[in-house]
């Protein structure tokens, strides 16, 4: 089975954690075709190198402004959240 791949925004890709965390998410590889990106609210594990999660998914982290960072993440989602509102 492919990857998935998702997109994130943050100030700075440099200063994010990995592990455990919440973040929004935009899916890239959405299964309905009439969505171009679906956003969620996630709860997943993150790691800056793919490898130490190899049965996870891409993560491309992108500045506030849009620019891609340069080399992807990984990223295993536990749990979809409820967006507030």
């Amino acid at each position: 089975m492919p990857k998935r791949e998702y997109d994130t925004y943050c100030d700075n890709p440099e200063s994010l954690s990995e592990g455990e965390a919440v973040i929004m998410v935009r899916e890239l590889t959405p299964e309905a075709p009439r969505h171009k990106y679906l956003s969620k609210l996630v709860k997943a594990v993150l790691a800056r190198e793919p490898e130490k999660l190899a049965e996870g998914d891409v993560l491309w982290l992108r500045w506030q402004r849009g620019r891609k960072f340069h080399k992807p993440w990984a990223i295993k989602i536990i749990e979809e959240l409820k967006l507030p509102g």
